[in-house]
């Protein structure tokens, strides 16, 4: 019974992930609107970002795959969030982040520290350039 719930444990985070994936897809399809260019990528990836890949990442595939041990869960939503975020380079910190706010969402057993901890990362990196 144990081996049923990891493989329903893993193929509903897999699950989760590829939704996530392709309504980004999706999305991007969307005529965007006439705002000005910087602020609309402001409000992308210094707000919407965070909140929308933390409560996928951080709460709904790391709860769903819980069955497979805290810390497992905490690293299979990293590898995944490290998937979603393309370049070498990209994938390489997202990992690193998402490991990290993973430990955080495990300890704290909450999303919105993550939220802040990934909304501050991504101003300093939007500041930066």
């Amino acid at each position: 019974m144990e081996q049923k719930a990891k493989t329903r444990a893993l193929l509903a985070a897999f699950g989760c992930a590829l939704t996530y994936l392709l309504a980004g897809k999706v999305l991007a399809f969307l005529p965007a609107p006439a705002w000005d260019v910087r602020a609309l990528s402001f409000v992308h990836h210094c707000i919407a970002a965070p909140v929308v890949e933390e409560l996928v990442f951080r709460g709904a595939i790391q709860q769903l795959a819980q069955p497979l041990g805290r810390w497992q869960a905490a690293a299979l939503q990293a590898v995944l969030f490290a998937v979603q975020h393309g370049t070498p380079a990209g994938m390489a910190w997202a990992l690193g982040c998402g490991l990290v706010l993973g430990a955080l969402r495990e300890r704290t057993g909450r999303v919105w520290p993550g939220m802040l901890l990934h909304t501050l990362n991504n101003l300093l990196v939007f500041a930066a350039g």
